[in-house]
């Protein structure tokens, strides 16, 4: 993955049905980041975002890392 934008936010469950507000999080933060440097969150239509879901003591952490301009057949 080149340069791109990173978020990450923390669910209290480990249960996938509980993540929603933790993937709403991720995903607002990281759309912020990128207006930050210029990039409209429009950039996202079309685009690859890759997600990992790590596991900590009491839940998930979700991470989005998106790159623009990566489509689904250049990653």
């Amino acid at each position: 993955m080149g340069t791109g934008y990173r978020a990450s936010a923390v669910s209290n469950s480990k249960e996938p049905h509980d993540w929603g507000r933790a993937m709403a999080a991720a995903m607002s933060d990281l759309a912020a980041r990128s207006s930050l440097e210029g990039t409209s969150h429009t950039a996202l239509f079309g685009g690859t975002l890759h997600l990992t879901v790590t596991e900590t003591d009491d839940g998930v952490e979700i991470t989005l890392s998106w790159v623009p301009g990566e489509s689904p057949s250049s990653s």
